[in-house]
């Protein structure tokens, strides 16, 4: 027990020396407590976050968007940099699209096949968006992505909720527990397509959050960000030219709003819905996702719209705030960056040792602010038995999470490195284990220290000898005077 204590002690106190040796934090401390989501501030745009010392950019005021309700997040943090009703409900019209698409990419392969049936291409209301795809026409997934996120084809939705889950209603469930898992708070899904239903609705900060989680798949990148997709010939069908329906990226309906920015997104549009739009773009080493709601359509008000209401946070978002990995400001090298082993590279094996990161660290903070101001946080908790997540690491500037990472353990390259597998001990208060390196580091600090010690004594034992024999010589000298 006392060793894995002792263990347990040098692990977390050099984590944490580990971490404050990134030269741009000035605090480093270390809490069992879980952390929280910030949803922010609900006014129209923040300007402290309960921190009186700390100032955040005014963004666009809120009667200046014509959307009723609007958020701009930075894809890589989470950070909101901009909130106008952001919790408030609404139905999302075609936008669902998205967590479809995502759905698709993780549960599918590109090469398999959908075949459509009649219920699946024929069930659409009037005027909904569709690429007439026939009963009994095959489609492969990849061809089925690009009719959905490019053309936003109802039907193709259906046919792929059909194949994934066996039904409509089986497939929304799954769209429920993924929205649930991303910490979606107003969402609710009834269908794959965003067909209007009472019961089908969300919020702009989910639709974020399900915006943010798509990006961080490389097919689904791919797939928004593409303006044209020629599908070749099928069973039952000539060859399609499929055209992005994003006037930003694609001059679909007009070349008005195309920005150099935008690297994809999604419209959407019910009468009741109203037209909503999300959009990812990216600015030098900066990725945001903007989602506006119950907005005005282009075709309605040319000058003062979607797009002009996603232009203008955008702007203030690149222009406002800038991001920076954690390793580009220690100058890591490509074998050597990950966060927690970079200021010991000489004692830790990054490719080996068990202690890991999920990715490398980015924050993102005002224009203006200097990294030192940037706090940093290390959180312990009892270890996942599938994900081996033993903690989290958050930065944080004033109350606001600016950039996260997660800590993982790698039981393989624990066990090649540890003493005896006893070395591992979790519980409510000992949290995470060390390695055999940790502890040769921990050990060689003690050991320095001792030796120092010694050394120090020994300086001071001779210097004393040396005085006591100099009284001695002083004393006898005035001994022999007074006889």
């Amino acid at each position: 027990m006392k060793r894995n204590r002792f263990l347990h002690l040098a692990a977390t106190l050099t984590l944490a020396a580990t971490l404050t040796c990134n030269s741009f934090l000035c605090v480093a401390t270390t809490s069992y407590a879980t952390t929280k989501i910030d949803l922010g501030d609900e006014s129209e745009h923040d300007t402290t976050d309960g921190n009186t010392n700390v100032k955040w950019p005014k963004g666009p005021n809120a009667k200046s968007l014509t959307s009723d309700s609007a958020i701009l997040m930075d894809a890589d943090t989470g950070l909101i940099i901009y909130n106008k009703n952001m919790t408030e409900q609404h139905y999302p019209a075609s936008i669902t699209k998205i967590l479809t698409t995502l759905l698709c990419v993780e549960n599918t392969n590109p090469d398999d096949v959908v075949t459509f049936t009649k219920d699946e291409v024929t069930n659409l209301e009037y005027g909904a968006s569709n690429i007439d795809t026939q009963v009994g026409e095959k489609l492969t997934m990849e061809q089925c992505l690009y009719g959905i996120m490019l053309s936003s084809a109802n039907e193709v939705c259906n046919g792929v909720a059909d194949f994934i889950a066996g039904s409509t209603s089986a497939f929304a469930d799954k769209m429920n527990q993924r929205a649930k898992s991303l910490g979606c708070i107003n969402s609710h899904f009834m269908n794959a397509n965003g067909l209007h239903n009472d019961d089908h609705y969300t919020c702009a900060y989910d639709m974020a959050l399900i915006g943010k989680a798509a990006l961080q798949n490389e097919t689904f990148r791919k797939v928004a960000g593409t303006k044209v997709y020629y599908m070749d010939r099928t069973n039952k069908y000539k060859k399609r030219t499929l055209v992005n329906h994003h006037n930003m990226l694609y001059g679909y309906s007009t070349t008005a709003f195309l920005n150099s920015d935008c690297i994809g997104g999604k419209t959407g549009f019910t009468s009741v819905a109203q037209s909503t739009l999300v959009t990812f773009a990216k600015r030098d080493n900066t990725t945001l996702v903007c989602v506006v709601m119950h907005g005005t359509s282009s075709k309605t008000n040319p000058s003062s719209n979607i797009y002009t209401d996603t232009k203008a946070l955008l702007d203030f978002g690149f222009s406002k705030y800038y991001s920076c990995n954690l390793e580009d400001t220690q100058n890591a090298s490509e074998e050597d960056n990950l966060p927690f082993f970079n200021a010991f590279s000489s004692i830790f094996d990054t490719e080996n040792a068990p202690l890991k990161t999920d990715h490398a660290v980015k924050i993102t903070i005002p224009v203006g602010v200097k990294k030192e101001k940037v706090n940093q946080k290390v959180s312990f908790q009892k270890i996942d038995s599938t994900t081996h997540q033993i903690g989290t690491v958050t930065y944080t500037y004033g109350q606001k999470n600016v950039g996260s990472t997660n800590i993982y353990f790698d039981q393989q390259a624990g066990d090649q490195s540890l003493i005896t597998s006893n070395d591992l001990h979790f519980s409510n208060r000992s949290k995470i284990a060390g390695a055999a390196k940790t502890r040769l580091f921990v050990l060689r600090i003690l050991g320095g220290t001792l030796a120092l010690a010694v050394i120090i004594g020994s300086l001071s034992f001779y210097l004393l000898v040396i005085r006591k024999r100099q009284q001695l010589r002083k004393d006898y000298y005035n001994a022999r005077r007074r006889y």
